[in-house]
């Protein structure tokens, strides 16, 4: 793929088919761009990461573009957990079909290992974590075990 300079803007060009991941804060792409590398089934998809483009909505944001049919749920979900608030667009024939802003789930089940090592979930194989979000409006989560809180940021994602 090669970009097209377009006036004073170097551009990544249109995608006939596959996923957009629009409207990333600046420097987060790479946080994105880390749990995709995670995914063996993302393995060898060509992927194209844009950083620090001019945004109305963010002033800068980050841009990936991956070349596959469709991005799993579970992959959603962990893009939602690290960067929430992207959009997720799917593209056809270089059209938006379908779009969709991810939002931090309420409850996270089995995406995020807890910090504390002496958390049941560390301690005995096989048992899922469980984290509550403290509140809408805040990047806590209480593990539903050890009840202790974590930002997001600082617990690190589980990859089956």
């Amino acid at each position: 793929m090669s970009a097209v300079k377009n006036e004073n803007m170097l551009m990544i060009p249109k995608i006939k088919l596959g996923i957009v991941i629009d409207h990333i804060p600046a420097g987060d792409g790479v946080k994105i761009l880390e749990i995709i590398s995670r995914y063996e089934e993302l393995k060898d998809v060509p992927i194209t990461l844009g950083l620090n483009y001019d945004s109305k909505k963010l002033g800068r944001k980050d841009l990936i573009k991956l070349q596959l049919e469709f991005l799993a749920p579970e992959i959603i979900q962990h893009i939602s957990i690290v960067v929430p608030g992207v959009t997720i667009k799917a593209i056809k024939e270089y059209k938006v079909y379908s779009k969709v802003v991810v939002q931090a789930p309420k409850e996270i089940r089995n995406l995020l290992k807890c910090k504390n090592p002496n958390c049941i979930t560390n301690l005995q194989p096989g048992i899922e974590t469980v984290f509550v979000a403290v509140d809408e409006n805040s990047d806590q989560v209480k593990c539903n075990y050890c009840e202790r809180i974590f930002d997001r940021s600082e617990l690190q994602p589980i990859i089956k």
